[in-house]
């Protein structure tokens, strides 16, 4: 059994740090990219024992409530509208910007970046006035995690994998109205108490790598006939062909008919209630998958990699595109750098890739 990180000790300790960190919470990002820059950042603040918030009123995946619109609150929120402006992702360093300029034959990038300092200046001159001290924020978070975490008051003592799923499953407490459609969900489906899960992509990720065709990461489980198997996706013609590969297992999905994949720019645009309506979906998918006995994915995909964090330790929970002793160093990439893992792994064990 996993330890747990108990959320009252984690707000004693958090609250008693002199200084403060506010953490711009979904700000361009997919949900589960945003997720993991969040825990980052409290990894961060808690090995170099910072107070930890967030601003979350403008987050890409809300309605303008907060963190606390899907789960349980675990910190202090800020409110502060300044932040929407001056509290960004770590941008990219002077190096890898002269070779975007190279590669797009502009001076874009240098513009970009010499924005980004006088933005990163302000933020800073605007929360030493609102907060009297200063006051670090996102930018200034490097990606790279420490190897070791160390906080006696927690009883941490663990690498960063351990830390990251300890961190992770302590923020991850629903709101008892998503508990509720979650039941209902459940109840819907007619979910039994022990099924498998998987994770099918298609949409936008199409056009960053080659994803894994379905029927692999399904046959990676290797599953008996009548087999339950809950199957997250974006796009129901990959469940449809899921159904028709696999006719002896029982097949479940959240995704509606007239979902084609899932396009990031698009989402910003909809309405708030079918955003959150469809966040909550999301965020109930991830959870069953969370308690499924097994599960399998790609490790280009955001909550399949959330998934594989969190149960690291887990010997029934696998990826079809990288080695189980390698995901460790693989998961905690950019999506980049896994994909390129993912390429050379199905590559060499010639595993199926969608068409």
């Amino acid at each position: 059994m996993m330890k747990q990180l108990d959320v009252a000790s984690y707000r004693r300790v958090n609250e008693s740090f002199r200084r403060r960190m506010v953490c711009h919470v979904g700000i361009d990002s997919g949900f589960f990219v945003e997720l993991q820059y969040m825990v980052n950042a409290m990894l961060y603040c808690l090995a170099h024992r910072i107070r930890f918030q967030i601003y979350a009123d403008d987050a890409n995946y809300g309605t303008g409530i907060g963190w606390t619109e899907y789960y349980l609150p675990f910190c202090d929120e800020v409110h502060d509208s300044f932040h929407h402006k001056y509290n960004f992702h770590w941008p990219p360093s002077w190096h890898q910007v002269l070779n975007l300029c190279v590669s797009q034959k502009s001076l874009g990038p240098v513009v970009w970046k010499l924005k980004s300092i006088l933005k990163n200046w302000a933020g800073h001159l605007l929360s030493f006035r609102a907060y009297r001290q200063y006051v670090l924020l996102s930018q200034d978070v490097p990606p790279v995690a420490r190897q070791h975490y160390c906080v006696p008051e927690l009883g941490i003592d663990c690498d960063y994998t351990e830390a990251f799923a300890l961190v992770s499953r302590m923020v991850w407490r629903l709101q008892p109205e998503v508990l509720r459609q979650e039941m209902a969900c459940k109840s819907e489906l007619s979910l039994p108490p022990v099924f498998a899960g998987v994770q099918i992509r298609g949409g936008d990720k199409i056009t960053e790598t080659r994803l894994v065709d379905g029927r692999a990461i399904i046959q990676e489980l290797n599953p008996n006939d009548g087999d339950c198997v809950f199957i997250l996706t974006d796009d129901y013609s990959q469940f449809l062909k899921a159904k028709a590969d696999f006719p002896q297992l029982r097949l479940l999905t959240l995704c509606k008919s007239e979902e084609r994949g899932y396009d990031l720019r698009q989402f910003s645009q909809v309405d708030p209630q079918s955003k959150k309506a469809s966040i909550i979906r999301l965020i109930i998918s991830v959870d069953l998958l969370l308690q499924s006995r097994s599960f399998a994915g790609s490790i280009i995909t955001g909550p399949s990699v959330f998934v594989m964090r969190l149960r690291y330790d887990d010997p029934l929970v696998q990826a079809v595109d990288c080695p189980k002793d390698e995901l460790p160093s693989a998961l905690p990439l950019p999506v980049y750098a896994r994909s390129v893992v993912s390429a050379k792994y199905i590559q060499d064990g010639k595993k199926v890739v969608a068409k």
